[in-house]
């Protein structure tokens, strides 16, 4: 062998011989110890959550704070009665502990004599009125100032009386 020749062995064997050894030794290398399985969170079971009271009216509250109770009771009057009258409407509030001579309320039937679309009612509570709207067994209410007039409703109203 030519000189030449032995030189290119040499480098490639001056590079391969460390990898080898590299190869050979992480092979002999202990391994790290598998981690043992453990058992996963354990699951505690929940509490059944507390059922929500029913809302109760505030006596001497505002009107913000007695909002909940109003829509109870009328939300409960139009689930057993979606076409429910004026009266009954005026007559669920009253039983309930509304005042009733701080209500007022619209007609069930127009002048015409039909039913009407929507039944209004309010309640005045010092200076905020509870207003709620019936239709169709549906329900929205709405908390707002007494009008200028001391009222919570305009226009035509029925008698309460």
């Amino acid at each position: 062998m030519s000189r030449a020749s032995v030189a290119p062995r040499r480098r490639a064997l001056v590079v391969v011989a460390p990898l080898i050894a590299i190869a050979v030794l992480t092979g002999c290398a202990p391994t790290a110890p598998l981690p043992v399985p453990t058992a996963g969170p354990v699951e505690t079971a929940q509490p059944s959550p507390t059922p929500t009271p029913d809302p109760q009216l505030v006596e001497g509250g505002t009107a913000g704070q007695n909002r909940p109770y109003f829509e109870f009771v009328l939300r409960a009057l139009l689930d057993e009665s979606p076409q429910a009258p004026t009266s009954a409407l005026v007559g669920a509030l009253v039983d309930a502990g509304f005042d009733k001579s701080a209500m007022q309320a619209t007609v069930t039937t127009t002048p015409t004599g039909a039913r009407a679309d929507s039944i209004l009612v309010s309640v005045r509570i010092g200076d905020q009125c509870l207003i709620g709207q019936a239709a169709n067994g549906g329900l929205a209410t709405e908390l707002t100032d007494v009008l200028g007039s001391g009222a919570c409703l305009v226009g035509r109203t029925a008698s309460l009386d």
